[in-house]
């Protein structure tokens, strides 16, 4: 059986043939074989194109590889020759489909955030590298983001989360306080909606860690999920509630023993209908007896309070 790293060598030997294939780049030890024409060649004809400036024109890039513009473009050396003729340019990346584009990227970005990009949501719904990234014309330089920030980049698709935000009660996305990034890995997570924790309650704790407990009284649907009871980009209703009190708790505790739980419109209360005119919408409703929702270290009863 072959060790770790062995498998991880044959890997990259299958990448690179990959590449190859596709005229996209070469392993290292085919710069010799020619094809290759030189940065310099092609900053001759394309000086708008040059890396300076850019996280590809520092000189610690340039020692990872030699082949700089031809990295990832493929060899050169053919269309130098003539210019003229367009079966011998190469391609564009963000003009190859987004499994090819994004292989170009992952050849030296397959670590780090992108370690988990193949199998992520992004990608299964043909989302590639360049969809959000630009080599030559970024507008957000630090990670050289099509948009003028990493928050307009994810507006870009997600239209609604943008709505979200000018809600009522939202998390200061909009405010710049937080950024998406703080909570997602656009570029794949092991946790549900990409979400940089195992799951989305340790994601919440992170920032609310008042309501990790442990409890003596613990409320299931809190421990279960946090987006039971709250959305998280945004809610005209309090908190980030997904509706308000105490309709957000009748979602479960529903017309069952409790006086406050039984409704018949606005009508004032009779001998024959006590449950009429509840006191259900009175002020903050079941938190005015249960305020300890997330859970309770009482002694007497559960979320009645310390």
């Amino acid at each position: 059986m072959r060790n770790p790293r062995s498998w991880s060598l044959l890997g990259l030997a299958l990448l690179g043939a990959v590449l190859v294939g596709a005229g996209l780049a070469a392993p290292v030890a085919a710069q010799e074989g020619g094809g290759y024409a030189g940065g310099e060649t092609c900053i001759g004809c394309h000086d708008g194109m040059s890396l300076a400036g850019t996280p590809h024109g520092r000189p610690a890039f340039a020692a990872q590889t030699t082949l700089s513009c031809e990295a990832c473009h493929g060899p050169g050396a053919a269309h130098a020759d003539d210019p003229d003729d367009l079966a011998l340019r190469p391609k564009k990346v963000d003009s190859l489909r987004a499994s090819e584009a994004s292989a170009v990227c992952l050849s030296c970005h397959a670590g780090g955030n992108q370690a988990l990009w193949h199998g992520s949501a992004h990608e299964a719904r043909q989302v590639s590298c360049v969809s959000c990234h630009s080599v030559h014309g970024a507008k957000y330089g630090k990670a050289l983001l099509k948009s003028a920030n990493p928050v307009e980049s994810c507006y870009e698709c997600h239209r609604d989360v943008r709505a979200d935000t000018y809600k009522n009660s939202h998390h200061p996305i909009r405010e710049g306080k937080i950024s998406c990034a703080d909570c997602h890995n656009p570029h794949g997570s092991v946790g549900e909606k990409m979400v940089v924790a195992a799951s989305v309650n340790d994601l919440c704790y992170s920032c609310h860690a008042n309501y990790r407990g442990p409890f003596v009284w613990e409320h299931p649907p809190v421990r279960e999920n946090c987006g039971n009871c709250h959305t998280p980009h945004g809610s005209n209703h309090l908190y980030l509630q997904k509706t308000s009190i105490p309709f957000n708790c009748q979602q479960c505790h529903a017309n069952t023993r409790h006086p406050g739980t039984i409704y018949d419109g606005f009508k004032l209360p009779t001998l024959e209908n006590e449950g009429a005119g509840t006191n259900r919408l009175f002020n903050q409703a079941c938190l005015n007896c249960h305020p300890m929702i997330h859970g309770s270290n009482a002694v007497g009863s559960p979320y009645l309070g310390q």
